[in-house]
């Protein structure tokens, strides 16, 4: 008799091993580049702005253009890794990350080419998220499954932001702003090394029956099992089929998936606004590009801590919507703050604090949105949560280039962005006085999940 197994179970009971380190550092070198390649726009611009001297809207249009990329780029990959899995689609837009930063480099000579460049990048980054997102947490073992994906996800990210402002710190001044998209293009490497070890999802490939690939896939993951999984069938709860958006608004996810849409717009426009305008403001202050580059630095810096922060909250309070809610209200608090401060010192902690809770919120939203749907909608609920979210993002430059249009005063900006954290830690708030069920913050039940796959088409 043909043993089967059910693929969740293999791998939310399986201890650490060497498996998933190496996918952890694949995924977190993966993630170094989608960070700085996601901010170094910021640290170009200052230098972009002395050589061709475009105005406050054409600025936030070059800035914004990346993030309109970014939604697009999440939308395909929902639908594209639903049909084509998710390794195929990973490996596309890590070429197509190391090739349009290339572009920018070696091509790009006016504000419109360095946006339509900026577009394509986004697009690739925007499928590199949230695929990174479902990646880990598919494969990520269930005792430490916030520890880890916080870790691999966050550290790499972060890191990749202070790379981006180390490049615009000694990079770019010395030899152009061209530069930093040079470094960038090194990801074409990390390209090919995913090519070589990235695994498919096996949940995904046991909707298509390739049992042969899983067994192997398990394998590396559960050595001392290789012996099962030889010719043995593998099961999941998952569907081989793409899931209409209109299930991500049936319940029980209703209240959850607006709440993230909501929370995650305004996040983004708060972090898009600050991390892409913070240099030019601060140039524009009178500090030198260096000094900029430092305080965009410190920003991603706060950022892990903040990450691994609220990551802990949530797991002590076994609740993610408490910590983005105290996590979003301190952000509001500090972007108040940097309105209102001027000294050296005093700018660099508020710097910190912004950097620790706007992005330690971010980073459980990102965890919280990839735990609300089982497998089968995943990819689809996180890819289109992204895409959303993005819309923010995408405001967030352009909102504050019209406003320094108005009134070049800062504090307009860092008003601006202390209101957009207030209203989503206030999105969630509600959620919470409202609804404040023990299942609304966990993975699905089975029956939660055998009801939700019941509302999908069967054609």
């Amino acid at each position: 008799m043909t043993a089967a197994f059910d693929v969740r179970e293999e791998i939310e009971s399986a201890p650490i091993s060497s498996f998933h380190w190496k996918l952890g550092t694949l995924i977190g070198i993966i993630m170094f580049f989608d960070g700085y390649e996601l901010f170094n726009a910021g640290y170009a611009i200052p230098l972009i702005l002395k050589a061709w001297r475009p105005s406050p809207s054409a600025i936030g249009v070059m800035l914004s253009s990346g993030i309109v990329g970014l939604s697009i780029g999440s939308l395909l990959q929902g639908w594209l890794a639903d049909r084509l899995g998710r390794r195929k689609v990973m490996l596309w837009a890590l070429y197509g990350m190391g090739t349009a930063s290339l572009l920018l480099a070696a091509i790009a000579q006016s504000p419109l080419q360095f946006a339509g460049f900026r577009l394509l990048l986004g697009t690739a980054l925007g499928m590199i998220t949230p695929l990174t997102i479902s990646y880990i947490n598919e494969w990520a073992p269930k005792r430490t499954a916030n520890v880890y994906t916080i870790w691999v996800f966050q550290l790499g990210f972060s890191v990749g932001g202070i790379a981006a402002g180390a490049a615009g710190a000694v990079l770019a001044p010395a030899l152009g702003w061209q530069a930093i998209y040079y470094a960038g293009a090194l990801s074409i490497l990390v390209a090919i090394a995913a090519q070589l070890w990235l695994p498919e999802s096996a949940q995904f490939l046991a909707t298509k029956g390739e049992f042969e690939r899983i067994g192997r896939i398990l394998s590396q993951l559960r050595p001392a099992r290789r012996h099962l999984y030889a010719g043995a069938r593998f099961t999941t709860a998952a569907r081989g089929r793409a899931t209409p958006l209109s299930t991500l608004l049936q319940a029980p996810y209703r209240a959850k998936t607006l709440a993230a849409w909501t929370a995650g717009a305004l996040s983004l426009f708060c972090i898009h606004g600050l991390t892409g305008w913070l240099p030019t403001l601060l140039v524009q202050r009178g500090e030198a590009m260096s000094s900029a580059a430092t305080y965009g630095a410190l920003i991603m810096t706060a950022s892990l801590f903040g990450g691994l922060g609220s990551g802990w909250l949530a797991d002590a309070a076994k609740s993610r919507v408490l910590a983005m809610v105290a996590w979003y209200g301190m952000a509001a608090l500090a972007m108040l703050a940097l309105g209102q401060v001027h000294g050296r010192v005093e700018m660099m902690v508020v710097v910190a604090a912004a950097g620790f809770f706007v992005f330690g919120g971010q980073s459980v939203l990102n965890n919280y949105i990839a735990m609300i749907y089982p497998t089968e909608v995943r990819s689809t609920g996180v890819g289109v949560a992204v895409a959303i979210n993005r819309v923010g993002g995408i405001l967030g430059p352009v909102v504050i280039g019209m406003v320094k249009s108005f009134n070049p005063d800062p504090i307009y900006t860092f008003y601006l962005l202390a209101a957009s954290m207030a209203l989503a830690c206030l999105s969630f708030a509600f959620v919470r006085n409202s609804q404040a069920r023990p299942e609304f913050e966990r993975t699905p039940t089975a029956g939660e999940a055998d009801a939700l796959r019941a509302a999908l088409p069967d054609d």
